[in-house]
């Protein structure tokens, strides 16, 4: 993890709500949302011009990559000592006792250091050059985090809304269905469940191995036809549940087979 406590502006011992977020295991919007809160309420002390939230709380915006190009603007915070006092206030939890005395003791020593005058400050050009790459290399591979995190969050979305499909679906599909979400025919979707010993073919229709029989994924549906010389006749059909349409995905997915709507861009 990254130092807990910069030096900002002023000569002020600083952190940022992505830091917080990081250590307090929270998400950041969470963060970004607790603080708007307290400035909202402006609940501190109001005889105390120092002790205002604008005094205490600096936004700012910082551009983030995006998985698919491009950046967009994001909210971020910094914050000072007393700040992160108010906003640490409403965090519990059995380790969020030890996180904030971790970040008493960070801000005791980045204020000691910029009182002694210890603070890492470049002497020569050669020293200013090791110490803006050391900080080029910090941004990039924050950066790093930050795009591997939008892309985790866009694939969960991704699976997210599949599922929903699926689960806001009360009736049965056919496999015609379930092939289109994956960009498939109904024949070469039929082949890869029984390749996968889902399914055998039996009598012209498409049956369950017996470990799935009962698990109520299909269920066979009469369909009336009629032949090409004119006899009538029926023939069954198999149709899937929500639940075997789930059971479906899941069993493909361990096979690195997924539905167009998770598959990358």
């Amino acid at each position: 993890m990254n130092e807990l406590v910069f030096k900002g502006a002023n000569d002020q011992a600083l952190t940022s709500s992505l830091l917080v977020a990081e250590k307090f295991g929270k998400n950041h919007s969470d963060v970004v949302r607790a603080i708007d809160n307290i400035i909202a309420k402006d609940t501190v002390i109001q005889c105390d011009a120092k002790l205002r939230t604008h005094t205490m709380f600096f936004e700012y915006s910082e551009d983030v990559p995006q998985p698919n190009g491009g950046v967009k603007p994001a909210r971020r915070y910094a914050m000072n000592r007393d700040g992160f006092t108010l906003l640490a206030m409403g965090f519990t939890g059995d380790k969020a006792l030890q996180f904030k005395l971790d970040y008493i003791s960070a801000f005791n020593k980045m204020e000691e250091t910029i009182k002694s005058g210890g603070y890492l400050v470049p002497h020569s050009f050669s020293e200013a050059l090791i110490l803006a790459a050391n900080q080029q290399k910090q941004i990039e591979e924050q950066q790093k985090q930050i795009s591997a995190m939008s892309t985790e969050i866009v694939e969960m979305k991704k699976k997210t809304d599949y599922l929903e499909i699926i689960l806001s679906s009360k009736g049965t599909v056919v496999t015609t269905q379930i092939a289109q979400d994956y960009g498939m025919s109904a024949k070469a979707f039929n082949k890869i469940l029984a390749e996968n010993g889902i399914q055998r073919k039996v009598n012209g229709q498409w049956i369950l191995y017996a470990p799935y029989m009962s698990k109520g994924y299909v269920h066979s549906k009469s369909v009336n036809i009629t032949h090409r010389d004119g006899r009538p006749d029926v023939i069954m059909n198999t149709e899937w549940t929500q639940r075997g349409r789930l059971f479906i995905y899941e069993t493909l997915k361990r096979k690195d087979i997924l539905p167009l709507i998770e598959r990358a861009s």
